[in-house]
């Protein structure tokens, strides 16, 4: 950056040096991105850009681009995660009016946090 070197990218495979998951792979191809003087906006088109062109060049199919987006909040009100899965209809739905009434005890018990 001090060079004049506005913007940089590193491609490299990478080992990841900790207990296996089922959610992880133990190997990745890891993209390093400098960038100078840049906003949330920038960085969401450069990678849209990186992604509909490596779809297109190995797997010949385009991907409609400018990708969907959430907030952390909106994820986590509506999902119930920071990291949903949204081919699904998996919404959180709020049924405290519809039970208000009811006498099954796990529903008419107040909780604990019902008061925060």
């Amino acid at each position: 950056m001090v060079a004049g070197v506005e913007k940089y990218f590193q491609l490299a495979r990478c080992y990841r040096d900790e207990d296996l998951r089922a959610d992880r792979q133990p190997e990745f191809t890891q993209v390093d991105i400098e960038m100078s003087f840049i906003d949330r906006e920038d960085i969401y088109t450069l990678i849209e850009g990186l992604l509909k062109r490596v779809w297109k060049t190995a797997l010949n199919i385009d991907i409609p681009t400018r990708f969907e987006r959430i907030t952390f909040e909106d994820a986590l009100n509506r999902y119930g995660i920071d990291k949903p899965d949204t081919r699904f209809a998996m919404e959180l739905v709020d049924f405290t009016q519809e039970f208000k009434t009811s006498t099954f005890k796990v529903f008419s018990a107040r909780s604990p946090t019902a008061e925060l």
